[in-house]
């Protein structure tokens, strides 16, 4: 019958506060589990267990005990009956809110890593907030109930907020979890940092930019220096280092990754501020993915790949057909029709295209003449380098620089 109206008292006590019910024995204590299972879960539940067993030295029929836990929660247990090994106890729950400073003095006394921090948070946050007269006086009125006794419970106190010394098997367990804790996060790292490759493999600008903010990426975790610049600085060589693989392995070739990366070095190294280091990533990342875009060569086959390569580091220089296909080994008509199937134009058309698209950098960002210009780009005839500027841009080399400096 008592144990009838225990279990209607748990579901019902479940149902009416948001706090954890639980009956328990003492001999069924290590199969009892108060928080789910997991590495940081179960360093709540070793403590708890901790704070419960000199509850058990000492309590007593018709006793109520309230546990501060080492965590600063509540936990408010009834002592049902002594001889029958009989409990309930009610929590975790805090009084008050858990402050940030609270939050890494505990950090700093259970001897935790910093990376659970966040956790701890969290885990206050998803507390309820309840003042711990009503969980006693509800417990009161279970225990009048059950014991037929209307004398007030006794109610005894462990506080266990200030911890006592560990013993030598609590060192080992928080040495094996924080070891874990610390495994995870390298692992999550790693995941990260291959789908950010990836990103950048695929050129994907979006998904790129997202993933780099991720804590496990572009937190402190893998920047090891205390000056705020440098840190900046050590992190955003690394994501240099990253996102030129990605990029490689997006098939860019690797003259162009060279010079890129080259200038983002540097880029990094000359800004002496954390206003110059704060948006980096994002132009870093929008141009490796711009890379990974135009000079992919991944798609195409290995005789094409080494064609635009050929192209590509000789676009200053006379090109022909026959002088190309020459240097591939392939006979011009051969080499004219794989690379029409592979890129929908023929080679004279890429070349000058390739031309083209040369000059607008240079027309943007040097003060060379036209005539200089059309010489780097392997059309030293300036009538014809205008005619196939203007075919491809629509305006002629000299009004495009103009509408640069009007702007």
């Amino acid at each position: 019958m008592q144990s009838d109206i225990i279990n209607f008292a748990t579901k019902l006590l479940s149902k009416c506060i948001p706090v954890k019910v639980q009956y328990f024995k003492e001999c069924q204590l290590d199969s009892v589990i108060f928080e789910p299972d997991l590495d940081f879960y179960s360093m709540i539940n070793h403590h708890l267990l901790k704070c419960i067993k000199p509850y058990l030295e000492q309590c007593d029929n018709s006793t109520i005990t309230n546990i501060i836990t080492p965590f600063h929660t509540n936990h408010y247990i009834l002592c049902i009956s002594k001889e029958n090994d009989e409990h309930l106890v009610v929590g975790p729950f805090v009084e008050n809110p858990i402050s940030d400073e609270l939050i890494y003095s505990i950090i700093n006394k259970l001897q935790i890593n910093l990376d659970y921090a966040k956790k701890l948070k969290l885990y206050y946050q998803s507390l309820p907030s309840i003042d711990a007269s009503t969980v006693y006086e509800i417990l009161f009125t279970i225990n009048e109930y059950i014991a037929k006794n209307q004398t007030a419970p006794r109610l005894n106190t462990i506080d266990l907020s200030i911890l006592p010394k560990q013993d030598s098997s609590y060192d080992l367990f928080i040495e094996d979890m924080n070891r874990s804790s610390m495994y995870k996060d390298i692992e999550e790292r790693y995941a990260s940092e291959d789908k950010l490759i990836s990103y950048i493999k695929n050129g994907d600008v979006i998904l790129a930019q997202k993933e780099f903010m991720k804590k496990t990426i572009s937190g402190s975790n893998i920047i090891r220096n205390k000056d705020s610049v440098r840190n900046s600085k050590n992190l955003l060589l690394s994501a240099n280092t990253l996102f030129r693989r990605g990029a490689y392995l997006g098939g860019v070739p690797p003259i162009y990754l060279d010079e890129l990366s080259g200038k983002w070095s540097i880029k990094i190294e000359q800004a002496v501020s954390l206003e110059e280091l704060n948006n980096l990533h994002i132009k870093m990342i929008n141009s490796y993915c711009l890379l990974t875009k135009e000079h992919s060569l991944s798609k195409y086959s290995p005789v094409i790949k080494q064609t635009l390569m050929f192209i590509n580091l000789n676009i200053s220089s006379n090109l022909t057909v026959k002088k190309v296909a020459h240097e591939i080994g392939l006979s011009p008509d051969y080499l004219t029709r794989l690379f029409k199937k592979e890129l929908g134009v023929n080679i004279i058309t890429y070349i000058n295209s390739k031309r083209i698209y040369t000059s607008l950098d240079l027309l943007k960002n040097t003060d060379l003449s036209i005539e200089e210009i059309g010489d780097l780009i392997g059309l030293n005839n300036t009538s014809y380098f205008y005619t196939l500027f203007k075919k491809q841009i629509g305006i002629s080399p000299k009004q495009y620089r103009n509408n640069l400096k009007s702007k």
